[in-house]
């Protein structure tokens, strides 16, 4: 199911006496980009709990995309890092790779494909109660070919906790829901620049995901499982940067809207964002 909201403008245990194995607590069929043997690929996990959220970085151990444990890199969890095996690899379409085909266009000196890849993640430690969600993305460059910079695939999710949407929103003000903002400048002649933040929001109260409690934890999810999408602004002298915060921050995002007043003239413009909140 999924709910659109509009708004306008292993690594080993070691014990005294054995060992325990790491048990599987997911897999995650991730898209993950690919341009030959000199394409550098980072692999993501994030896992959200009730207590808050553990961040891990690996990297693929061998020069060629196979089965076999990702290389750690960095982890943030107060526990042991989670191992991230890659257990298969299939072909995909390009459009599975969202966005690839215009990374790849940027360049006439790479070529870009698609694979699915299963993530297997193994634990050694406490799975904990809802709710819980566990989160993979990849990013992929070859930046000594061509030098377009980042590919950032999507985000993919897995958790057996079952969260309706239905009763969250997104809204211009942490006090109340609203989905449309009218913003009015003076011009000055040139550039202004004026920042709008959104917020969630559950059944029409702030949801505020910085909160370490039960409904924080909720909200939380919630954030983590948003797709968002612009469209841009109707007016060429408007222009708006969406920077997303942490999912544990109070904002969602924060709206950096310029707008260029040089000729003077009256500017209307509207610019339309798009947040689905999908469940799983």
């Amino acid at each position: 199911m999924k709910i659109f909201r509009w708004l306008c403008c292993l690594v080993m245990l070691t014990c005294a006496a054995e060992s325990l194995a790491a048990k599987k607590i997911a897999t995650l069929v991730t898209p993950v980009a690919y341009s030959g043997y000199l394409t550098q690929i980072r692999y993501y996990l994030e896992i959200l709990t009730p207590e808050g959220v553990e961040y891990g970085v690996y990297k693929q151990h061998s020069i060629v995309l196979q089965a076999e444990n990702l290389d750690l890199v960095s982890w943030t969890g107060s526990t042991a890092a989670p191992t991230l095996k890659m257990e298969e690899l299939n072909d995909a379409s390009k459009s599975t790779c969202v966005g690839l085909d215009a990374y790849d266009a940027r360049s006439s000196k790479s070529d870009w494909i698609c694979y699915n890849a299963s993530l297997g993640v193994y634990y050694d430690g406490e799975v904990h109660g809802c709710p819980w969600l566990i989160s993979t993305y990849t990013d992929s460059n070859i930046s000594s070919v061509d030098g377009v910079g980042l590919y950032i695939g999507p985000k993919v999710h897995n958790s057996s906790c079952p969260v309706s949407v239905a009763a969250y929103d997104i809204s211009w003000s942490e006090d109340y829901v609203v989905h449309s903002k009218v913003l009015s400048l003076q011009s000055t002649g040139g550039t202004i620049e004026k920042t709008l933040p959104t917020f969630l929001m559950e059944s029409g109260k702030l949801c505020d995901g910085s909160v370490m409690d039960d409904r924080g934890a909720y909200c939380r999810f919630v954030a983590q499982m948003i797709t968002f999408s612009t469209s841009g602004c109707d007016s060429s002298k408007v222009t708006v940067t969406p920077n997303q915060h942490p999912i544990t921050d109070k904002q969602l995002h924060d709206m950096v809207v310029r707008v260029d007043t040089s000729s003077r003239q009256p500017i209307d413009s509207t610019c339309r964002f798009q947040y689905t909140l999908n469940e799983l």
